[in-house]
């Protein structure tokens, strides 16, 4: 989690997610915790070595969306942590919907 400190990622609490508590079996690790402004912020570790892809993000997006809903808020910030190259149309998706992408 180095890369998120000196990208300027600080958090009060940090822990990791069950992604089996709302019933998906993707290979990813997700955090959820509350920054130093007091936001909610998911954070999507991702480190596989084929290209990340469109489909995929928009199934991040659907995982991001069902943890809201198991939480009961709204998330505020999802930062995604990547380990793997990157398709210029996901990565364009992504930004287009406010997520930040922090190269590990």
């Amino acid at each position: 989690m180095e890369p998120l400190r000196t990208g300027g990622f600080l958090f009060r609490r940090f822990e990791p997610f069950d992604l089996k508590t709302i019933g998906s079996r993707k290979r990813i690790s997700v955090y959820h915790g509350v920054d130093i402004d007091d936001r909610y912020t998911l954070v999507f570790v991702v480190k596989k070595k084929s290209r990340v892809l469109q489909k995929e993000v928009r199934e991040w997006f659907d995982i991001g969306a069902r943890i809201e809903r198991h939480y009961g808020y709204r998330i505020l910030r999802n930062i995604v942590l990547l380990d793997a190259p990157i398709c210029s149309k996901a990565r364009a998706l992504m930004e287009a919907e406010g997520w930040r992408i922090v190269e590990a």
